[in-house]
């Protein structure tokens, strides 16, 4: 029972420092809301944020941008062991919120703690997955896996080809920043899915660029000689 509950406590404290909410917190640990809020105000010295959690089914993808941070922890999420818990294999309980919370972690080791999704919007976002309410599906146009979800906001295209949509047109990017070579928002949110185990990431790999096009090669009329 000592050993068990200060395994809650380790875990309550890991959510708690990424400002999960409470919420979520109880319910991965089934400790006490107000000792939770009392060992939040202490951690972080300001009291615990209230509110309404964001609903199942894609609500924490509002932007093009948003859907692209999602896409990244759902990749990550699972190459953290998120495949074993969506089959529902056994353990996969007791990994779930660890998997979210590794991935977590590498979106803002990748992103930055400001251009990604926060802890709780990923532990929506792993609820979505493993309840179906979000899949991952990869672009037939650049072979990036994105995610989509049953409430999207917007039609559920591929969030880097409509950034890159964005960057190409002729009012999107500054002057100063072309001339520069800095890259703009929309490019270094795309630019930083760079994966090196998916070929589909690498393509985006510095400066924006169209995928390259896959159209047939000419059939000569006479096809290729054959020998007698």
């Amino acid at each position: 029972m000592i050993l068990e509950h200060h395994a809650k406590m380790r875990l309550a404290i890991e959510l708690i420092a990424r400002r999960a909410r409470i919420s979520i917190v109880h319910q991965e640990t089934g400790l006490s809301r107000p000792m939770l809020r009392e060992v939040y105000r202490e951690y972080h010295g300001v009291p615990a944020p209230s509110g309404q959690l964001p609903g199942l089914g894609g609500a924490m993808m509002g932007t093009r941008r948003q859907q692209l941070q999602a896409s990244l922890f759902a990749v990550l999420y699972l190459r953290c062991g998120g495949n074993r818990l969506i089959r529902h294999l056994p353990g996969h309980r007791t990994r779930s919120i660890y998997a979210a919370i590794e991935a977590h972690d590498q979106c803002q080791h990748l992103l930055g703690a400001g251009r990604s999704l926060d802890m709780t919007r990923c532990w929506v976002a792993s609820c979505d997955l493993q309840v179906g309410a979000a899949r991952l599906i990869s672009c037939l146009r650049c072979e990036v896996p994105y995610l989509i979800a049953d409430q999207l906001r917007f039609d559920d295209g591929c969030p880097i080809c409509a950034l890159y949509r964005a960057q190409r047109a002729p009012t999107s990017v500054p002057r100063e920043a072309e001339t520069n070579g800095v890259a703009t928002p929309n490019e270094a949110s795309a630019r930083t899915l760079l994966l090196p185990e998916e070929r589909g990431f690498l393509r985006w790999q510095g400066r924006l660029r169209p995928p390259p096009t896959r159209g047939r090669q000419p059939v000569h009329a006479g096809g290729p000689a054959t020998g007698g």
